[in-house]
């Protein structure tokens, strides 16, 4: 299997990556810095082995995505692309929300990533991680004592809400969209006019992660449309669940969003 990673420098996307690496697949990392794994002796012998490949370039960037893409699939089609592009927010006393500096860094890097796939292979896998609780409906499952944080991190959210109904609009997904409209600072009205036609998008998965920390893969995890009582989850974790369930059993979570917890 060639997995494109972006948004793979660390976190799900690098453990995910690192972990498919050792089973003996291609991964095909999109970074801003090709210099990120220079110390980094686990990625290494995949590097200097060349199932590694980077690939220098910013997915908010259209031009940056055409290029490497092509780079992706010189030498055979990608078969999964793993979209787990985030953003480190500030917390902002005037709006009391961890502030994003560009509200639309998600969702627009994901609109460059599915436009620029190459038409003329078959098309790839896609999944991508946001966050659990961020549609109307998920929140409603989240426990009370987690909702006076989620006041606090909005803009994320927004973000990350942008990104599902990118995901949802392309895949065509039924019943159709409920939730209020993503706000216009990260989808403008006409927004839909950047992507082919509604349904376009043959096999996608969105992650819904609990709230994340860095502790070690347990396998103890929870998966399913909504979790009750879910509080943490960790990135090695929602690694483990993408690289042993998903990808090993695509059909059974193809075209939903999938909630991952303790």
């Amino acid at each position: 299997m060639k997995l494109f990673a972006i948004g793979a420098s660390r976190n799900i996307g690098y453990f995910t990556a690192l972990t498919l690496l050792q089973q003996g697949h291609q991964v095909v990392f999109l970074l801003r810095r090709l210099n990120v794994f220079d110390d980094d002796p686990a990625m290494k012998p995949f590097m200097d082995s060349g199932s590694a490949k980077l690939v220098q370039g910013d997915a908010s960037v259209v031009s940056d995505m055409s290029r490497a893409w092509a780079t992706a699939t010189s030498d055979g089609p990608v078969d999964t692309v793993l979209f787990s592009v985030g953003a480190i927010p500030s917390f902002s006393f005037s709006k009391f929300d961890f502030a994003l500096t560009v509200p639309d860094l998600c969702t627009a890097a994901l609109i460059n990533t599915l436009t620029t796939i190459p038409s003329a292979m078959p098309q790839p896998r896609v999944i991508a991680i946001t966050s659990m609780g961020i549609t109307k409906d998920s929140h409603r499952h989240l426990p009370y004592l987690l909702r006076p944080l989620y006041a606090v991190i909005r803009s994320p959210h927004a973000d990350k809400l942008g990104m599902e109904r990118v995901v949802h609009y392309s895949a065509g997904w039924t019943p159709e969209w409920k939730e209020n409209e993503p706000i216009k600072e990260v989808l403008a009205p006409g927004w839909e006019t950047k992507l082919p036609e509604k349904g376009w998008l043959k096999h996608a998965v969105i992650v819904r992660p609990a709230i994340l920390t860095d502790g070690e893969a347990l396998a103890k995890y929870r998966v399913g449309d909504h979790l009750k009582a879910s509080y943490t989850i960790s990135r090695k974790d929602v690694a483990h669940f993408i690289t042993n369930d998903l990808l090993e059993n695509w059909e059974k979570y193809d075209g939903k969003a999938i909630t991952v917890g303790n």
